[in-house]
């Protein structure tokens, strides 16, 4: 093994030469645990393992690609290797021996949005249901299918807590129906789908174990209940599980990930190896310490304190009491401005916040500013709907079962084809038990009357079935653009939004161009496929931006200076956490504010204000804010606040003695433990938030205005701002006086607006 490349220290070498057996190590932040994975690989190749018996597990496509380019380094035969994501690992299986469960093998892999199309739809079909509930039932769904658990037994896990237990089981029933009809996947179902084979037919098991001597996994504290299960069963033969982890960046319980497959991890395994990685490579000692103050206030972790050899430096970090919130964004924007110049690049610099509402502000902000940054969480280049138009027609060729991509662009560009005549040939496909696809092809047998207002349709799909089979994938799509007519619809457009989406839409003809060089012998269906998987942890890349984005969406990422914004309670910990008094929420978000400061490489900035403005359905205006808890718990001292002593109205002083920081013994609630999050009984927690009486803050209220009509305000529609020109609504979300309105302007990116707001500055052009 090449060590001078690796630059292993002892620690780290221990468990890379441990190849047999049940391994975890636990590695703090910024510890090199990508680095011990790599190696690790790369001394089991040295020792003569054939690569196709490895496997490599991560959370994000970026990090699977950038380990096999580590591990080619150092071995010719890391190309040979699997390194993926789970959902990329399930839907490859599933591709092979999917049939056994009954689906064909290009199946549609459903994202966000098209789950969202297809609830609504299965809302407007039931009686008695109301499309507007869509989110609540997909919430419902997606967290039935976190847990694993069919329409049934959610149900029967609900039925007493959740008033609409019974309609939810109906809708989840209705939606797996409509997933089956559209030979559709949604990623939980990947997930799902892969164990449900695995488990229940042994001959499909077998030959995928053979293939599996040694699995490594990373990122482990982020395994939900069902990616557990499925390395157990992948790895029962051999016994060879390599996985990486810190439980202290568990930060996606919400979504079903569970810390115990980390902390308990020798209670699953009992002959399990278990070291540690303590030593930090990439932050300063006085950043780590802020770090270490906060985590240590966790109970239920594995005790570890990260430290580094990296030289201190007293300027690396800063707490800065702001105001109000403009003048946080100000000085966030002025400080930013300042690095720059001193040599720090705007990609090496983040705002990170914990929810999306705050990015407003600072995007005005860095606007003025005139900084170039993008927010994470909007949208990114496969959700933008002119691309996923142009997708529709290659999901539709390959998988023609895919009714969804059918609806979506029978008359985009328009071919006369109404909404009734839609639902007719949805009601005749139904009747004659037929897919929507050959209900179309079939429609002069079926009923010759619509044949001719489908006929430019039909002439397009079975176009593009015949050039799908005889050509190569970038041709094909190249030919698709214009076959389909949204080449000639975009260029003859007078909009000039027009022009960028076609942009967009060619630039589908490079993706698949670098892909098909990534990957050779690839098939336009494994190019569809490696589209829908891409997380938002590979949208970030080295271009020159200042990155705004919630700290959900940087973990594994890390950057020279780093603004933690937003430090208040209420906002971090969030006010919903603190009202439900439930530990285990607690310390998932105490770990949440320990990825984010260890983010930070050379700079960490903890930002807050003394006022914000907030609007809410009973209050609008500016109040007080209180100082967060973590803030009072990374102990800062007077000197870190350059000379900005604390005010009386923090409702706590920087030394911590406004909390009570005695010990508060709790019971754990059933749910947490028969979801398995791993807390005893009865546990330790920490600081107990118990701040002294305040006064009553005055509230400020705006006075009493004429209601604001946001209901003119719909998706898609052209746009013109006062200031920033002309955009396109991209999103919608909510309604009446809490609608928030997402809206995309050239050069500028995605902005948000409340609605009630903007309305004033927002003129609409076109429909």
């Amino acid at each position: 093994m090449d060590d001078a490349f690796y630059q292993l220290n002892e620690e780290q070498i221990k468990p890379v030469m441990d190849i047999n057996g049940r391994v975890l190590v636990v590695a703090g932040a910024g510890s090199g645990k990508t680095r011990v994975l790599t190696a690790r690989i790369a001394y089991l190749l040295q020792m003569g393992v054939d690569p196709q018996n490895i496997l490599a597990i991560t959370f994000t496509n970026k990090a699977a690609e950038e380990m096999k380019d580590r591990i080619s380094k150092s071995s010719d035969l890391g190309q040979f290797i699997t390194a993926c994501t789970f959902h990329s690992l399930c839907a490859r299986i599933l591709r092979v021996y999917g049939n056994v469960l009954g689906y064909d093998k290009n199946f549609t892999i459903f994202d966000e949005e098209d789950r969202g199309r297809a609830v609504k739809k299965v809302l407007e079909y039931m009686p008695g249901y109301d499309k507007k509930d869509k989110d609540f039932y997909l919430e419902h769904i997606s967290k039935a299918k976190n847990y694993c658990l069919s329409p049934a037994q959610y149900y029967e896990e609900t039925k007493y807590e959740v008033t609409e237990a019974l309609s939810i089981r109906e809708v989840y029933e209705t939606y797996e129906k409509e997933l089956k009809f559209n030979n559709a996947l949604d990623f939980d179902d990947l997930l799902i789908k892969c164990y449900e084979l695995l488990s229940q037919h042994y001959e499909v098991l077998s030959i995928l174990q053979e293939r599996c001597h040694y699995i490594h996994v990373d990122e482990f504290q982020d395994t939900n209940e069902i990616q557990f299960k499925l390395v157990s069963l992948l790895s029962q033969k051999y016994g060879n599980l390599f996985v990486v982890g810190d439980e202290d960046q568990s930060i996606y319980g919400w979504r079903g990930s569970k810390i115990s497959h980390i902390v308990d991890f020798k209670k699953y395994f009992s002959d399990a190896k278990v070291y540690k990685l303590e030593q930090n490579y990439r932050s300063t000692p006085e950043i780590l310490d802020l770090a270490n103050n906060v985590i240590k206030h966790n109970a239920y972790r594995n005790e570890k304190v990260l430290w580094t050899k990296n030289p201190s430096d007293k300027e690396s970090v800063k707490f800065k009491r702001n105001e109000g919130d403009r003048e946080e964004a100000d000085f966030v924007s002025s400080q930013i401005m300042r690095l720059q110049k001193m040599g720090v690049p705007f990609r090496q610099m983040a705002i990170l916040i914990r929810i999306t509402a705050l990015s407003r502000i600072f995007e005005e902000k860095l606007t003025l500013y005139g900084i170039p940054y993008k927010v994470f969480g909007g949208y990114r280049f496969y959700e933008r709907k002119e691309v996923k138009d142009a997708l529709a027609y290659v999901r539709m060729t390959i998988n023609p079962k895919d009714s969804d991509s059918i609806v979506r662009i029978i008359n985009y560009p328009r071919r006369g084809i109404g909404e009734k005549t839609i639902e007719h040939l949805i009601e005749l496909a139904l009747d004659n038990n037929l897919t929507l696809y050959d209900t179309i092809i079939n429609i002069d047998k079926i009923e010759p009357a619509l044949k001719p207002k489908l006929q430019s349709f039909i002439d397009v799909m079975l176009d593009l079935q015949l050039v799908e089979s005889n050509s190569d994938p970038k041709e094909f799509i190249e030919h698709m653009i214009k076959v389909s007519g949204l080449e000639r619809t975009l260029s003859e457009s007078k909009d000039i939004e027009d022009e960028a989406r076609l942009e967009n839409i060619k630039e589908l003809v490079n993706a698949v161009d670098e892909f098909l060089k990534d990957n050779p012998n690839a098939t336009l269906a494994d190019y569809i496929q490696s589209s829908a998987l891409l997380s938002a942890a590979d949208a970030f890349t080295d271009d020159e931006y200042v990155s705004i984005a919630t700290v959900h969406a940087v973990k594994g990422l890390e950057f020279d200076t780093v603004f933690i914004c937003g430090c208040e309670d209420e906002l971090f910990p969030l006010k919903r956490i603190i009202d439900g008094g439930d530990p285990a929420e607690m310390e998932e978000e105490r770990r949440l504010m320990y990825v984010a400061i260890t983010r930070a490489k050379r700079q960490l900035f903890v930002s807050y204000a003394a006022n914000r403005f907030r609007r809410t359905a009973s209050f609008t205006g500016v109040y007080r804010t209180k100082i967060s808890r973590f803030v009072v718990e990374m102990n800062p001292t007077f000197d870190q606040m350059n000379g900005d002593r604390p005010k009386s109205n923090w409702n706590g002083s920087l030394s911590g003695n406004a909390w009570n920081n005695s010990q508060n013994t709790y019971v754990q609630n059933s749910i947490y433990n028969r979801k398995g999050h791993g807390y005893s009984q009865q546990s330790t927690y920490g600081q107990q938030y118990n701040p002294k009486p305040q006064p009553k803050p005055v509230l400020k209220t705006e006075p009493k205005k004429d209601p604001v009509d946001v209901s003119k305000f719909k998706k898609n529609q052209i746009v013109e701002h006062k200031k920033f020109g002309r955009g396109i609504i991209m999103d919608i979300i909510g309604e009446g006086d809490s609608m928030v309105l997402k809206i995309a302007f050239k050069g500028l990116g995605v902005k948000q607006f409340s609605a009630v707001i903007a309305a004033p500055l927002l003129k609409i052009i076109e429909e």
